[in-house]
């Protein structure tokens, strides 16, 4: 199986999953520090805007140089494979320490588990195939969101899945989105998300791929953009409740491409879910569009062979 292929696969596999995986293990914010990279980190950091910031999001370097940043808190170490040297490292230093720890793996088996005091294992499905993360990051992201936060029952995800597959379709048959180049922008809790879908172009298209939030895009690197640029913007109304919209209707009307994503009726839970599903959809749309049946990751073996040798043990 292609790489684009299993990628389509898991994202559908989210309907039947992600229900499955909410617990009710609700515990202190104040006491949880979450450590992850790439996509893992970004599950913590929505869980750390979920929390009002009670709860801390960090990735393993920011720890290793500063160990007493978990000073009584419980640290959570996220890692799909549970191999990825930084984030063993920080549960090695956090045993030194005498720093609780538990793992969030699908590998209860493996090296991170090991040296963790505790283990919680994702279960869900998956193709086994190698490719861009989908369902493993909104597994996470929902693990860590029922640790600190009173969760809903999905019972309406099937709908948002299918509103967001509708508006990913019409988005591309309303734009001309060139692959080249992306810029996600999203406030408040949507700005982990944006940083999501920078990573997502960057792992399928190897095209430059950025995120910010609206309120620093526009004080600096609005200057950077052109006008082949797609941006895409998250709208859930934060802290100002027009910025979004205005901005979108800005640059359009001086033709610069720009995608709008409206969220703002939303309740958190299904803004977050329906933006991940929306960003999948488009991406994997875009990706089967222009033909592709491998990501860009996997067939630059050169990028990979560095990538893979500093991050895994």
């Amino acid at each position: 199986m292609n790489s684009i292929d299993a990628m389509e696969l898991e994202i559908a596999y989210q309907v039947q999953a992600l229900p499955k995986l909410i617990q009710p293990n609700k515990i202190n914010p104040d006491c949880c520090l979450f450590i992850g990279s790439g996509d893992s980190f970004i599950a913590g950091l929505v869980a750390q805007y979920a929390s009002k910031r009670r709860a801390i999001g960090c990735n393993p370097v920011e720890f290793l140089l500063n160990p007493c940043i978990a000073d009584k808190r419980h640290m959570y170490i996220i890692s799909v494979s549970g191999r990825t040297n930084a984030n063993v490292l920080s549960a090695v230093v956090a045993r030194k320490h005498k720093i609780t720890t538990t793992a969030i793996t699908t590998k209860s088996d493996s090296t991170l588990a090991k040296y963790c005091n505790n283990c919680i294992k994702l279960g869900y499905k998956s193709t086994g195939s190698l490719t861009s993360g989908t369902i493993g990051f909104t597994s996470t992201m929902l693990s860590c969101l029922s640790l600190i936060t009173d969760m809903p029952d999905l019972d309406n995800i099937g709908t948002l899945y299918r509103q967001a597959n509708i508006e990913a379709e019409n988005l591309i048959k309303k734009h001309s989105i060139d692959t080249s180049s992306f810029i996600f922008l999203g406030e408040g809790i949507l700005f982990p998300i944006a940083m999501y879908g920078a990573l997502k172009v960057n792992e399928i298209f190897g095209s430059k791929s950025y995120a910010y939030s609206i309120e620093e895009f526009c004080h600096s690197p609005i200057f950077g953009v052109k006008p082949g640029d797609n941006i895409v913007i998250l709208d859930n109304f934060g802290y100002d409740k027009k910025n979004a919209r205005l901005l979108f209707e800005r640059l359009n009307r001086i033709n610069y491409s720009s995608l709008y994503i409206d969220l703002r009726c939303l309740s958190l839970i299904e803004a977050l879910l329906k933006s991940i599903f929306l960003i999948q959809m488009l991406l994997l749309k875009l990706a089967k569009r222009d033909g592709l049946k491998e990501c860009f990751f996997l067939c630059n073996k050169q990028l990979l062979k560095i990538s893979s040798d500093l991050i895994f043990i």
